[in-house]
């Protein structure tokens, strides 16, 4: 029974912050002995991720909703010129086509704290620290398919235009340039020197975006309350503290840091040891997000990308709650050498969110009861029970990982990892 306490926090969970889960404890019903400390670190290394999962769980670019066509429906004063040139056709008076391409790359420290309080009560405390980007590669307009540009003549006396600052193309218009589009999603559009008053989204410049910062931290605990020759039963809670930046309203590609909102822990941790050098493992989750309020700007469809400022509201959100089933197996292949495999299934409940202003506030809801599913191996080499013969001065376990998120569903994030983790006994 030795060899398998080792592991008591072998199986770590590993999220992303496109909106992964992060567990409180690893995958066990066991626990420290009273008065032992032990410290995780674990280092995370995510393979560029350039892929999510559709509603219906097929793959597509995490670009795919910034690629389309921009007219009135992306940018609503368009609409005036539908009218005015076009017959009030809706969607006629086009600057171009948007071709956009990113993807995210993440790394992540996370650290694990945790004590034998009894022989039957293990505390512990989780503090990741992640580094983000999004690699914008390609931002462009695409002007061949447009129908209208600028005014040559805007700002001039003889403009035969009367003062409007887009007209079609058959009539002289100048196409956009990339750089126009840049402007429009920001400050405003600028033509012949000028600045056109409220034609701007307001959003940062869609390029590169990097930052690092912690995410939330949990603090929890676990309560062995079955152990026998076959069966170890345990109960893991804990609290998600909203200590991660959210992302940013006004920066289109920023992924944020945390979920910014608390979130109560449940889990039933169940062990099968009744066969020789195996541990079989039954973990079920279940965490419980409290709403929270947060400023977000009010889009006009789920798959729209952009919103104009003043649809920028502070809401309240009552985000979904996750639901996780996991099963893994351990084995031990000599007493210092373990392998262990895993599967885990999740799903989340759709989030609701409400304001003061009778916005579409069901842009912010739809498409967000997403699911998942992860496989993951672990390689261990412990030597504790070296220590133990007095034939190596630290007791510590190495840990190697591999993970692959390879099915899901409402944008969730396809991706692979591999994790190095070193934890040390005190």
């Amino acid at each position: 029974m030795g060899s398998r306490r080792l592991l008591s926090f072998l199986l770590l969970c590993i999220s992303i912050c496109a909106g992964l889960p992060v567990p409180a404890f690893a995958d066990s019903a066991q626990v420290l002995p009273k008065g032992v400390f032990k410290a995780d670190t674990q280092a995370n290394f995510y393979f560029n991720m350039d892929k999510r999962f559709d509603p219906d769980g097929h793959t597509e670019d995490v670009s795919t909703d910034f690629n389309g066509t921009l007219n009135s429906q992306v940018f609503p004063p368009l609409g005036t010129l539908d009218n005015v040139f076009f017959g009030g056709v809706q969607g006629t008076a086009v600057i171009g086509n948007s071709v956009v391409k990113f993807n995210y790359e993440v790394q992540e420290i996370k650290m694990t704290f945790t004590y034998g309080l009894t022989e039957k009560v293990t505390v512990g405390l989780i503090v990741p620290y992640r580094w983000q980007t999004t690699k914008v590669t390609v931002a462009q307009l695409d002007n061949s398919t447009a129908t209208v540009g600028k005014n040559p003549f805007f700002g001039q006396p003889n403009d035969p235009f009367r003062g409007a600052p887009l007209i079609p193309l058959s009539l002289g218009g100048q196409a956009l340039t990339t750089e126009d589009a840049q402007n429009l999603l920001g400050a405003g559009l600028v033509v012949n020197g000028i600045l056109l008053p409220g034609s701007g989204l307001g959003y940062q410049r869609l390029e590169t975006w990097a930052d690092s910062g912690f995410g939330d931290l949990e603090l929890g605990g676990r309560y062995q309350y079955w152990k026998s020759t076959d069966w170890r039963f345990a109960f893991t809670g804990g609290v998600r503290f909203p200590t991660g930046k959210v992302d940013d309203p006004d920066n289109l590609v920023d992924t944020g840091f945390g979920s910014g909102a608390y979130a109560l822990l449940f889990r039933l941790n169940n062990d099968y040891v009744g066969v020789d050098d195996l541990i079989l493992n039954l973990t079920l989750r279940y965490d419980l997000t409290l709403p929270s309020n947060q400023t977000k700007r009010i889009r006009t469809s789920v798959n729209a990308v952009l919103a104009p400022p003043q649809n920028k509201e502070e809401v309240k959100i009552n985000t979904g709650d996750w639901m996780e089933i996991e099963t893994s197996g351990t084995y031990s292949f000599s007493k210092v050498f373990f392998g262990s495999l895993l599967y885990r299934y999740a799903g989340k409940g759709k989030d609701s969110v409400s304001g003061n202003r009778g916005l579409n506030y069901s842009s912010l809801e739809e498409e967000t009861d997403s699911t998942y599913q992860m496989v993951r191996c672990d390689v261990t080499l412990s030597t504790v029970p070296l220590f133990v013969e007095k034939k190596f001065k630290v007791p510590m376990d190495t840990i190697l990982t591999y993970g692959n998120v390879f099915a899901g569903s409402n944008n969730f994030v396809k991706q692979q990892w591999f994790g190095l983790t070193l934890s040390l006994y005190f």
